[in-house]
């Protein structure tokens, strides 16, 4: 991944931004989005993920987004636009649900469903975690170059740039194995400057970046990582969930773990917590992690 971009934040706002182009013909809601500049020849699946649930938010008034379904079908090609229909599946008086294909020359490589809810009092608890009283850790961006360094890449930090969210890794990260670490980890996000006052555009760049760290710490106590030669990774399925109000702009303390690894797919979750130690979101996803000889 190569962050091109000389201010990373405001270039992915101007990608969240959809054009509508449609009805279709089914009388759905349709909108365009194109993807960022992407060094592998794939679309980032966070970018995508992001796009849709900005779609599907278009279509909802005075209720919020709880939770978000998706499958990752095909690699998304970054230079040609994704069209997002938009099914509304229904309407009711506390929840909406709506049905969000990608597609890209006709063909799905992305799909995603949502559920809204209007703003309701309940009881309340929650699994407290215990939150460092300042953000430490390595920056997500070092450590994908000395991840890069391991392969014979030797890139500089000024060549890799910076992603649009701030990510500070707790004990380092880990990409390339052999560490005997626990399949955990644990990190700090951040915008990396202030955002609007719109909750729902917060909860799409949660989305976005949940999908950078989620399956990591899944090949922590293997012998290979992530971006060994070997090694073939890729998003199947991501869901998240909203638990309460926060803001992107703010840091956010996440705390993964990943309890299983078999037949190259891992699990991977993560439990994002607000400063004030609120548990805001909750995310959980399959990734690929297949093994070549």
């Amino acid at each position: 991944m190569m962050f091109t971009s000389d201010d990373p934040l405001s270039d992915l706002l101007s990608h969240l931004v959809l054009e509508p182009v449609g009805p279709n013909a089914a009388g759905n809601d349709v909108f365009r989005g194109r993807s960022q500049r992407a060094g592998n020849g794939r679309i980032f699946g966070g970018l995508v993920f992001a796009q849709a649930m900005r779609a599907g938010q278009s279509t909802v008034e005075d209720r919020a987004v709880h939770s978000a379904h998706s499958y990752f079908l095909r690699p998304g090609d970054p230079e040609t636009p994704i069209d997002y229909i938009v099914e509304r599946i229904r309407d009711g008086r506390s929840f909406t649900t709506r049905r969000i294909i990608a597609l890209q020359d006709d063909t799905p490589i992305f799909n995603l469903s949502m559920s809204f809810q209007v703003h309701e009092e309940g009881p309340a608890r929650q699994i407290d975690a215990l939150i460092p009283t300042e953000p430490a850790g390595e920056e997500y961006e070092d450590g994908l170059i000395r991840a890069m360094a391991t392969r014979g890449f030797e890139i500089r930090k000024d060549m890799l740039g910076s992603g649009p969210i701030q990510i500070l890794v707790e004990d380092g990260l880990d990409m390339i194995g052999g560490t005997d670490r626990r399949p955990e980890l644990r990190a700090w996000f951040r915008a990396r400057g202030p955002l609007p006052d719109e909750p729902a555009l917060h909860a799409a760049i949660l989305a976005y970046t949940s999908d950078q760290t989620i399956v990591i710490a899944a090949q922590h106590p293997m012998e290979w990582g992530i971006m060994d030669e070997g090694t073939q990774s890729a998003s199947l399925d991501h869901a998240i969930w909203f638990h309460d109000d926060f803001r992107i702009d703010d840091w956010l303390y996440a705390v993964h773990d990943s309890p299983v690894l078999k037949h190259s797919r891992a699990l991977g979750r993560a439990l994002f917590y607000s400063r004030d130690g609120r548990l805001v979101a909750s995310a959980v996803q399959e990734g690929l992690m297949r093994r070549h000889a």
